[in-house]
């Protein structure tokens, strides 16, 4: 009988070198690929969970902008309001001002006319006094 003789890597078919790797690596392999399939769906998982958490962020920067822009026009309301109620009240008080000169002149009036009011009783009081007596 004749020897057999080994094969050459030319004469090796494609079959037979996937059936030694098999033998060889296949274990792992299969390993590898379980292990990737499971990173692979955490991945798009984490994926998901990332755009959801993505677009919820995006709804509250719109909603807080919204109330940022809503505050903001109250305060530009309230600011006119009141700049507006300093400028009626400062007209008013220019409008109702006294010149000092008149206030002045008033004041010597009436401390006048009270120094009168005294002599024109103190008149009235001898009057009535010397009628009685």
């Amino acid at each position: 009988m004749p020897a057999k003789q080994p094969l050459t890597s030319q004469e090796e078919t494609p079959q037979e070198v996937d059936r030694i790797r098999e033998i060889l690596f296949g274990s792992q392999m299969r390993d590898y690929e379980q292990r990737f399939q499971v990173i692979r769906h955490d991945l798009e998982r984490l994926q998901q969970e990332l755009d959801r958490l993505a677009g919820r962020l995006a709804e509250q920067d719109s909603e807080q902008s919204k109330k940022l822009e809503r505050l903001r026009k109250e305060s530009r309301e309230a600011d006119e309001a009141l700049r507006s109620a300093l400028r009626e009240t400062a007209q008013q008080l220019t409008n109702d001002k006294v010149d000092r000169m008149a206030l002045g002149e008033m004041l010597i009036e009436m401390g006048n006319r009270l120094k009168a009011a005294v002599l024109a009783s103190d008149l009235l009081q001898r009057l009535d006094d010397t009628t009685q007596g």
